[in-house]
């Protein structure tokens, strides 16, 4: 169902209606409610919640990369492993590949581009775990242990 305003304008989806509240769009639809979306704009998940996603994609490019695969197969499971896991609500974009030496794009061959959109649990976000986990580098970053960098400057 299109949104529309009490003046009978069709309003795009994202706008807000006579609710008082955006109009649900494609992520609202699947996933049933996406909130946090502006944090997770700006950097708002823990370096733990990488870690499980890289493990995540890590262990399904290795299980489809060795053959032609359902690209809507992958995404699901990708997505519902990304929303029961952890509660994260993702979109996945398609990139074509270039091979190597030439540097032309290889036909019928894309690589997943992961977008984390927000989240489908609402719990506040957890700075302290953030600061937590930022200090102690579990990420294994180049760069000195236990500084939080603030504006680019430390």
């Amino acid at each position: 169902m299109v949104p529309q305003h009490p003046s009978g304008l069709i309003l795009p989806p994202g706008v807000q209606g006579s609710g008082g509240k955006p109009a649900p769009d494609r992520f609202d639809r699947e996933y049933g409610e996406v909130g946090q979306r502006s944090e997770m704009a700006q950097g708002d998940i823990l370096d733990s919640e990488i870690l499980q996603i890289e493990a995540i994609f890590g262990g399904m490019l290795e299980r489809y990369s060795a053959k032609s695969f359902d690209v809507e197969v992958f995404e699901r499971e990708a997505k519902e492993r990304c929303h029961s896991q952890l509660g994260l609500a993702i979109d996945i974009i398609w990139k074509k590949v270039k091979d190597k030496n030439t540097g032309r794009f290889i036909e019928g061959a894309a690589s997943p581009k992961i977008e984390i959109i927000g989240r489908v649990e609402k719990k506040g976000f957890d700075h302290d775990q953030k600061v937590h986990e930022v200090t102690r580098n579990i990420l294994g970053l180049d760069g000195p242990s236990g500084v939080i960098k603030n504006g680019g400057q430390p």
